[in-house]
């Protein structure tokens, strides 16, 4: 693991114009623009961006460069790196792994951190894609700032994201979900005080959980989703929950109270055209969410909730449970490239490291207690502390990755939210282990 400092600004600024090496900013996102802002305020010239995203190599922003991580080694053997992506711990391990020099690594939050937003977003409607609102903005910042101050504090268990799931239901059934809802025969939604004692756990052997995000299925289509809510809104620990709705439930009046809070960020994926381009007249019948998603958007609008609506982005062909069979070396590639491998997710009382490896696990095809951090047995609450510290940082790939099919950002693109009218079959681990 990359051995990152929390860099004072004025140390930052003076290491970084005391060298003569081209100055790289890490992430072409909101953070990155708005890093190159704060650079730009402090005189520190920034050669380029680098970002992992195959959609934005050879692409430019605000006047530079976007390079990816596969060419920049070669580009530029030596470099100062500006780290604006919130997972400071998991870029500094992958940049040492392409041969750089980690005292060399700086985190953005130490120039963000009193930056002068307005010098940023006044000019960010130039540029901006029309889904990153000013909210979106500022929201994405904070994240960069205290996502670094969590990760680089030696002494805290951290956490950035938390998958709770508390539905298997959905009012969708898309064959490529990635959350596999698409498997679950006879979907039950789960049970408040279950959750809510895994909650407990969890914050009680963690110190800070910058995000919860609120999945399913579909979230509302759990009567008591609101109370999970709350619980989370009193955890002092948990700093933001986003709740993830397809946009085709409209909560109760009851449930509103909650999406009100400061913490909350309600999250809705507009599928309601997703069936245009597709023959298949199930799938087209998503139409008819058009006017649900309309009338939710209005009463978040009416009860100053804050909201984000959005169409179904970067779907990949990694809805599937299959067992692969393949090499370490192979599974280690697949788990490397993932991008969901630091989506933490909190299932039943268990600790997952991605959200494939707790949905398979439910679903009864592999159960690997390696994959995960068991809160059931705590009988030294430092030892299993250790436990989970040591589970988020492993490189190591899961025995779920056998059954993956990957998740990488250069995967290529598959048509949203196809839908099925029956759940897909699957072998069970007796049937997969006889």
């Amino acid at each position: 693991m990359a051995l990152l400092k929390n860099y004072p600004k004025t140390e930052l600024i003076k290491n970084i114009n005391s060298e003569k090496t081209p100055n790289i900013i890490y992430g072409a996102g909101v953070s990155g623009q708005a890093l190159l802002y704060a650079c730009r305020d402090q005189g520190i010239e920034v050669t380029c961006f680098c970002d992992n995203n195959i959609k934005k190599k050879g692409k430019s922003l605000l006047n530079l460069e976007i390079v990816h991580t596969d060419d920049v080694k070669e580009r530029f053997p030596d470099a100062n790196w500006l780290i604006s992506s919130a997972d400071i711990t998991a870029i500094g391990d992958h940049l040492i792994d392409y041969g750089y020099d980690e005292t060399k690594f700086y985190p953005g939050a130490s120039l963000l951190r009193d930056f002068d937003l307005k010098k940023f977003t006044s000019h960010y409607e130039a540029y901006n894609d029309e889904d990153n609102d000013k909210g979106f903005v500022e929201f994405a910042i904070a994240s960069t700032i205290e996502c670094h101050d969590g990760y680089l504090d030696p002494n805290k268990v951290f956490m950035r994201s938390v998958d709770i799931v508390v539905t298997e239901k959905c009012t969708m059934k898309c064959v490529d979900c990635s959350n596999l809802m698409q498997y679950f025969e006879k979907p039950v939604s789960y049970e408040i005080n279950e959750m809510n004692q895994a909650i407990d756990s969890l914050c009680s052997l963690s110190d800070e959980i910058f995000e919860f995000r609120v999945i399913g299925g579909e979230p509302f289509a759990n009567k008591e989703v609101h109370l999970v809510v709350e619980k989370l809104i009193s955890e002092s620990k948990v700093k933001r929950i986003v709740i993830y709705t397809n946009g085709n439930v409209i909560p109760r009046d009851h449930q509103l109270e909650c999406l009100k809070h400061k913490k909350v960020l309600f999250n809705i994926t507009d599928y309601s055209r997703c069936g245009e381009d597709v023959e298949d007249a199930y799938t087209k019948k998503l139409s008819r969410f058009q006017r649900t998603t309309d009338k939710l958007e209005q009463i978040c609008i009416d009860n100053q909730i804050d909201y984000r609506r959005h169409p179904p982005e970067n779907w990949t062909d990694c809805g599937r449970i299959e067992k692969f069979n393949r090499t370490e070396e192979e599974n280690q590639k697949v788990f490397d490239d993932c991008c969901c491998k630091n989506l933490t997710t909190l299932s039943k009382n268990e600790l997952h490291r991605c959200p494939f490896s707790a949905q398979i696990t439910r679903l009864d095809v592999c159960d690997e207690k390696i994959d995960y951090a068991d809160l059931n047995q705590v009988s030294d609450i430092s030892h299993k502390r250790d436990e989970i510290q040591s589970l988020l940082e492993s490189k190591v790939a899961l025995r779920a990755c056998d059954y993956c099919p990957g998740r990488a950002l250069h995967d290529p693109q598959i048509t949203p939210a196809v839908q099925i009218k029956m759940p897909l079959p699957y072998e069970k681990k007796d049937k997969a282990e006889a």
